[in-house]
């Protein structure tokens, strides 16, 4: 016997053949757009017919200046909408969109009648046309033709019934005052209007309802609910100042009317900014989540990559929701497909990719430069996976990115290149990491572990020293062992200002070596997540994800700053770490810039006080490492912090580079044959004077 789901679902496949080979979710949820699609088109159609009889062609004649400015309003409002998205279920999200334009057709509707309703219809048969276009999948485009015919049988059948009760209850057109009576009857038929709105959606709604509870069972119900409560609830907010309106219209005339709106426009403005910060953050913090959880994953999943495209079918596609993702090495090695009955020829696609170096963005009305004609298509991100050590493409993430009530414009899109370039390089680095532990398998075990580390440690250090004008910057990390726990940093951020990290593990060998990844990685995310953010909200943000996700007992002493080069301040917290020397040119006097906090990774809740300096012309500043200091003779003696000092004033008339040079030789020579005990990171900051820079 044929259930109620099989029947609907044979009505669906009829008018969407491609409804077969999609999942049992797919499916389930494009039967819904069709069957809702069937019931509404005659509701809408028979709206509309209504709506004829009652159109007064004299009156849209008579009061034409109104119905182009009442136009006006309704267009400028559809276009600031504002919208809310959140996920129903696992890897399904819905948007909940609203605007001030119903607001605008009761104003229309209460000042002109039923005629006022053809704007909206109007409008809205408009937008269906041009998404009709920028739609391409069938899925679309049924989603969007179910939209129209319960907005035609909302603006057409809804309202008609809404006035048809304004009138029954003595409401009069156009609305002339604002005592309470006018107040209650339209308010009343606002609340009729809204009873047969929700008559119209309540098959589909139901539909939802149960298609949900057969996905997911009771547990995604409650995010639907609340997704419908809004969905429903947005749109309808702003309809009772249409009452105002309209009666502003008729008791003052143009100019209150258009002040009036001017303040609706203000806050459908700022609503639409909010709602734009409100999903770009989410969007971050998202990517954030997903992109750590990658990475512990992959860090304790087997060396040789055998799981990395499991941990990327689970963690990969929830950084992009609503999309469609691929991640492959070659055309024919696909890790991620997502949806996996997506049919999709990755060959012309895998060609062009491989000739870039960066992400490439194509909106949806620009050509895609591997098809040979003009396509409609979905807004589409190429990133491409570049080799650790090479720099040549070694695979691509391929992302068509679905619409929800965001609009992608360029600028939301480029939002998510920062995500997908970091996804790439993990992706490059457990590659990498495959392809060493490949190479090594035939070393004895433990000098294999030790080359492995080591080789990762030099791949997270930077290639290569930033060139600021009027400055000079030099650094060497000279390791102990072949791995090391100490690490530095130039991290650039915004307006121009560059950050500089060095930072000490409090132990040697692999685990020193492993903590050290971790904690650059962890520095270098939020310093660049959170740009505006002084170096104690980095501090307190790594202190946290150390103490919560790291089990090594280990704690890290670190010195962060931030520098501007044009003004020469330097912004900083200093985490237990030994103090740098700041030797002012002027004044001839050194400065220890001392701990402002303790170290990292050892107890929670705890704060660094932020302090700046004021680097002049002429000022160097010291940073180091305890392998200075702590550097012993064959007697036992220490080199310590006053003979640095004293080495490096009798050669600060020295460029950097030399200075850092001199200074290392003196440890050398102090030291002698003997062995070297901890590792050594030195680096070197000058400012120059702007005619030293200028010179040849």
């Amino acid at each position: 016997m044929i259930t109620m789901d099989q029947f609907l679902q044979s009505i669906a496949m009829r008018l969407w053949p491609e409804l077969k080979s999609y999942n049992e979710a797919r499916r389930m949820v494009g039967t819904g757009e069709v069957i809702s699609f069937l019931y509404t088109l005659p509701l809408s159609i028979g709206g509309i017919i209504w709506l004829i009889r009652l159109t007064d062609l004299n009156l849209i004649r008579q009061e034409w200046q109104l119905f182009l400015l009442l136009g006006g309003l309704l267009y400028l409002f559809t276009r600031l909408d504002y919208f809310i998205i959140f996920e129903i279920r696992p890897e399904r999200y819905g948007s909940a969109k609203g605007s001030l334009a119903g607001m605008a057709q009761w104003t229309a509707a209460f000042l002109l009648g039923p005629s006022a309703l053809w704007l909206s219809l109007l409008i809205e048969t408009a937008r269906y046309l041009v998404n009709l276009r920028a739609n391409p999948s069938q899925g679309m485009r049924w989603d969007t033709a179910r939209n129209l015919t319960h907005d035609l049988a909302n603006y057409s059948l809804a309202y008609l019934a809404a006035l048809t009760i304004y009138d029954h209850l003595g409401g009069h057109l156009p609305l002339r005052d604002l005592d309470p009576a006018s107040i209650l009857i339209g308010m009343a038929a606002l609340g009729f209007h809204l009873a047969v709105f929700l008559l119209i959606w309540v098959v589909y709604l139901l539909y939802g309802f149960w298609t949900q509870y057969h996905l997911a069972g009771k547990q995604g119900l409650r995010a639907l609910s609340l997704f419908i409560l809004l969905a429903l609830g947005l749109p309808n907010l702003a309809h009772p100042f249409a009452i105002q309106a309209a009666a502003i219209y008729n008791q003052h005339g143009w100019v209150a009317f258009l002040f009036f709106n001017s303040g609706l426009f203000l806050l459908a403005l700022l609503a639409r900014q909010l709602s734009w910060a409100a999903e770009s953050s989410r969007q971050r913090t998202r990517q954030l989540e997903m992109l750590e959880s990658l990475s512990r994953a992959i860090i304790n999943s087997p060396p040789d990559a055998s799981k990395l495209g499991e941990l990327l079918e689970e963690h990969a596609p929830a950084m992009l929701p609503s999309a469609r993702l691929v991640i492959a090495l070659q055309p024919d090695q696909v890790m991620v497909k997502r949806p996996t009955d997506w049919e999709i020829d990755l060959r012309p696609i895998w060609s062009y990719c491989i000739r870039q170096k960066s992400s490439q963005v194509y909106l949806a009305k620009d050509p895609l430069p591997w098809q040979a004609s003009s396509q409609d298509h979905d807004p589409v991100i190429v990133t491409p996976i570049l080799d650790i050590e090479k720099g040549l493409p070694i695979g691509c993430i391929y992302v068509e990115l679905r619409s929800l009530a965001q609009p992608w414009d360029r600028k939301a899109v480029n939002g998510l290149l920062p995500g997908l370039k970091t996804l790439a390089d993990q992706i490059a680095s457990a590659l990498h990491q495959a392809q060493i532990y490949a190479e090594t398998l035939n070393y004895q075990r433990t000098l294999q572990e030790l080359k492995f580390a080591a080789r990762i440690q030099s791949s997270l250090l930077p290639d290569e020293i930033p060139i600021l004008p009027n400055w000079e910057l030099a650094v060497t990390m000279l390791p102990a062992r072949e791995t090391s726990g100490d690490f530095f940093d130039f991290i650039p951020l915004a307006e121009g200002k560059i950050g500089l990290l060095i930072a000490d593990v409090a132990d040697k060998g692999i685990p020193a070596a492993l903590y050290m990844a971790l904690c650059r990685t962890l520095i270098r995310t939020y310093a660049v997540e959170y740009e505006d953010a002084a170096p104690d909200v980095v501090f307190f943000a790594v202190n946290e994800r150390l103490l919560k996700d790291a089990r090594l007992n280990l704690f890290v002493t670190a010195f962060y700053g931030i520098l501007e080069p044009t003004s020469g301040l330097m912004t900083y917290c200093n985490a237990g770490h030994n103090p740098p020397y700041w030797f002012n040119h002027a004044s001839h006097k050194v400065t220890a810039l001392s701990p402002t906090g303790m170290p990292l990774g050892i107890e929670e809740d705890q704060i660094w006080k932020l302090t700046s300096i004021q680097i002049q012309a002429g000022d160097t500043l010291i940073l180091y490492t305890d392998g200075i200091p702590d550097a012993h003779n064959p007697q036992g003696e220490f080199y310590r912090e006053k003979r640095l000092v004293e080495t490096a004033q009798t050669a600060l008339h020295l460029p950097a580079q030399d200075l850092l040079i001199r200074i290392l030789e003196d440890v050398q020579s102090f030291v002698g044959e003997e062995a070297q005990f901890d590792d050594i990171t030195l680096m070197i900051l000058r400012r120059n004077f702007p005619e030293e820079a200028a010179a040849p």
